[in-house]
C-alpha cells in the first residue's frame, strides 16, 4: 500500500515519526536510512495512526519488525546492546570469582558493572523475599561514570531458594538489557558436632537405668535415639526411645533402661537431623554388656520427700490376729515374711509366691523406717499367678506407701510399671499393689517379667503422723489375699 507523505528522522533519543498526513489504516513498510545503513521497519496491520496526545505531530505504529540491510543498521544510536548490558556474578567476597557455598544466613556478594554508555541501572530479580540487600527496582546508577563502575553488593538468603539477580541498563535511546546469575538453593546448616561422641558405661544391669550423655548440639531440629540388644532391633528402652529435641546450650543425657530380662550386647545410635532434614549427625556407643540385677545392696537410708528412711532387717512378725507371732524375722527375703501363714516354729517355709492369704504384722515398724523384700520371679511362672496385698482394718495404723521396684529402697524410678506404686494407702482394708506377668494396664497393675529380682519396698507415706503409733513404733501390715 503507498505511503502517505511523511518525514524520516534517524533513530536517535527514541525512536519517532513526523506525521504530515493521516492514518494509514494497513500495514506499512517504511525504509529507514540510519548512520549503519538501510533499515526496514514493517508496522502491523493498523498500520500508522496519529498520537492523540494533544499538539502532538507524532505517529504511532504497534508490532513493528526491524530488518536490517547492513549489520548494525537497526541498532539504536548509542551503541549494540552489548556497549552497555550490566556484566553481574556472584563471589564469596568483594573480589571476584571468590567461592563460597551458599548457605541460609550466610552474606556474599552481588558483583556487576556495565559500560559508560549505559545512562541508568535498576535491580531486579525472581524474588519477592528469601534475600536481603539486593532492593528490587531501585535504581543501581544514573550515569554513564557511576553505571561502569564495578559495584559489589553484600546480599543474604534468610530462606531456600533459587534466586536469579539482574541489572537491567539503558542508554540514551531507552534500549534495555539484563544479565542475571542462578544461586543454588542454600543448604540449611548441618547438625554438629558429627559423629556424635556418646558417652555410656561398659556395663549395665537389666531392668536399672543408667545415662548416656553427649555434648551440646548445633543445627539439630530433631533426634531420634534407637537401639539394638544382641544384635536385634528393641524399642524398650525408656527415654532413649523419647528423643526429639536436644540442648544447644547444654550437655544432653538421657535416662535408658532396658527390660529386666534383657541380657546380651546392648549398642545405642542417635541420629539428629537439621531444620529441613537435609542433613544428619549420627554418633554409636561402644558394646554395653547388660546382665541380670544382682539381688541385696539395700541402702542403710533413702530420701523421701518428707525426709530420711532407714532400713529395718528384722523385726518380730505377728500373723493375722490368733495366728502367733515369730520372732527376730530376716526382713531382706519374701520367703521369710510371706511364706509363713503362722508364728509356729515348726512350719516350714512355702516358697515364693508364698503362703496364701499370709497376714504378717512388722511390729518393730517405725516411722522414718522402710523395708526392702527382696524375691526373684521363676523363670516360667505357672499360668494366671498373681497376688495383691491390703492394708487390714484389723491392724489400725498409719497410711502406708508400697513400691515393687527391681531396686532396693526405690519407690518411684526402677518400677516395672507405674501401677507398682500405691501411696497413702489406709488401714481400712484397702487394696495394694496387685502384681502378675501380664503386659496390659501398666497404670492399675504391677506388670512382672519372669527370672527377675525385685523388692517390696514399704514406707510410711508420712513421717509426722502417729496415728496409731506407741512413741516412735507403727507397726505396718500388708496381708496377702
Amino acid at each position: 500500500m503507498p505511503v502517505k507523505s511523511t518525514r524520516l528522522l534517524p533513530i536517535a533519543a527514541g525512536v519517532f515519526l513526523l506525521a504530515c498526513a493521516a492514518t494509514t489504516h494497513a500495514q506499512t513498510t517504511i525504509n529507514l536510512n540510519t548512520a549503519n545503513g538501510n533499515c526496514v521497519a514493517v508496522t502491523d496491520a493498523a498500520g500508522l495512526s496519529t498520537d492523540s496526545t494533544p499538539g502532538s505531530v507524532s505517529l504511532r505504529a504497534n508490532g513493528v519488525t526491524l530488518t536490517a540491510g547492513a549489520p548494525g543498521a537497526c541498532n539504536p544510536v548509542g551503541g549494540s546492546s552489548s556497549m552497555f548490558q550490566a556484566n553481574v556474578q556472584t563471589s564469596g567476597s568483594q573480589t571476584p570469582g571468590t567461592p563460597f557455598t551458599p548457605a541460609v544466613g550466610s552474606p556474599f556478594y552481588v558483583i556487576w558493572s556495565a559500560s559508560a554508555d549505559a545512562t541508568a541501572c535498576t535491580y531486579g530479580g525472581n524474588f519477592s523475599s528469601g534475600i536481603t540487600g539486593w532492593n528490587l527496582g531501585s535504581r543501581a546508577c544514573t550515569d554513564g561514570a557511576s553505571c561502569s563502575a564495578t559495584h559489589a553488593v553484600q546480599v543474604t538468603p534468610t530462606a531456600a531458594g533459587n534466586y536469579s539477580f539482574s541489572v537491567t541498563c539503558t542508554n540514551a535511546s531507552g534500549y534495555a538489557a539484563t544479565s542475571g546469575v542462578n544461586v543454588p538453593q542454600p543448604a540449611t546448616p548441618a547438625p554438629t558436632p558429627n559423629p556424635i561422641p556418646l558417652t555410656a558405661p561398659a556395663g549395665a544391669s537389666a531392668g536399672v537405668a543408667f545415662a548416656v550423655t553427649w555434648p551440646q548440639m548445633q543445627n539439630a531440629a530433631r533426634c531420634v535415639g534407637t537401639g539394638t540388644l544382641g544384635g536385634t532391633p528393641t524399642t524398650s528402652l525408656g527415654d532413649w526411645n523419647t528423643i526429639t529435641t536436644v540442648s544447644n546450650t547444654a550437655a544432653n543425657s538421657r535416662s535408658v533402661v532396658v527390660p529386666s530380662t534383657a541380657t546380651g550386647t546392648l549398642k545405642l545410635t542417635l541420629t539428629c537431623w537439621n531444620a529441613d532434614d537435609s542433613a544428619s549427625a549420627t554418633g554409636t556407643t561402644g558394646d554395653i554388656a547388660i546382665t541380670p540385677p544382682a539381688a541385696g545392696n539395700c541402702p542403710a537410708t533413702i530420701t523421701a520427700a518428707d525426709g530420711p528412711r532407714n532400713l529395718l532387717t528384722t523385726s518380730d512378725v505377728r500373723y493375722g490376729t490368733q495366728s502367733g507371732t515369730r520372732m527376730n524375722v530376716n526382713l531382706s527375703e519374701w520367703d521369710n515374711v510371706w511364706g509363713h501363714g503362722t508364728g509356729s516354729p515348726t512350719e516350714g517355709i512355702t516358697p515364693w509366691p508364698g503362703v496364701s492369704g499370709s497376714a504378717p504384722t512388722i511390729l518393730a515398724f517405725k516411722r522414718d523406717s522402710y523395708v526392702g523384700i527382696h524375691f526373684k520371679t521363676p523363670v516360667s511362672p505357672a499360668p494366671g499367678t498373681a497376688g495383691t496385698w491390703f492394708n487390714p482394718t484389723s491392724n489400725p495404723g498409719p497410711n502406708l506407701t508400697m513400691a515393687i521396684s527391681t531396686q532396693c529402697g526405690d519407690f518411684t524410678n526402677h518400677l516395672p510399671s507405674p501401677g507398682c506404686r500405691v501411696e497413702n494407702v489406709p488401714t481400712a482394708d484397702a487394696p495394694m499393689v496387685y502384681w502378675w506377668f501380664g503386659t496390659t494396664f501398666p497404670n492399675t497393675s504391677c506388670n512382672l517379667q519372669p527370672n527377675t529380682n525385685y523388692y517390696v519396698n514399704i514406707m510410711q507415706t508420712d513421717k509426722a503422723s502417729t496415728l496409731e503409733c506407741s512413741g516412735n513404733v507403727c507397726p505396718a501390715a500388708a496381708w496377702r489375699q
